[in-house]
């Protein structure tokens, strides 16, 4: 198996057992549960607040038993980790370069020459300076 099968079948495993942790609890609390991963006989849940894993531990051994279920083995530990919200779904905003990377590309780029490379680097430079974010 290569190393994009392997990360494959990891994140095959992991959704499969997000949803069966989803399907072990309550409606409401599934909708807070993230991400599972697995190794060996620890689970780890992640969710989106410390209220919310506060909950997921007090149902910590209905989980266990459907993971166990599952695994074919005892599941011997649950650990709840909250995702800070920084990683838990932010959008990612663009970068635009600042005016001076801009100046200094344009610098750089500034040449007699007429190849494709200038002339794709001055089409990338007034592109990123008309479409500068504020």
């Amino acid at each position: 198996m290569n190393g994009l099968q392997h990360i494959q079948q990891s994140l095959h495993q992991q959704k499969t057992l997000l949803r069966l942790v989803q399907r072990s609890i309550t409606e409401d609390l599934a909708a807070h549960c993230l991400h599972v991963t697995a190794s060996k006989n620890t689970v780890i849940l992640f969710t989106d607040s410390s209220v919310w894993a506060s909950k997921l531990l007090y149902l910590r051994q209905p989980i266990l038993n459907a993971l166990s279920n599952y695994f074919g083995e005892r599941v011997r530990t649950l650990k709840v980790k909250v995702l800070s919200k920084h990683t838990a779904k932010t959008p990612l905003l663009p970068k635009s370069p600042s005016s001076h990377t801009l100046k200094c590309l344009t610098e750089a780029n500034d040449s007699e020459q007429a190849d494709s490379l200038t002339h794709s680097m001055n089409k990338l430079i007034k592109t990123l300076q008309k479409n500068k974010l504020s």
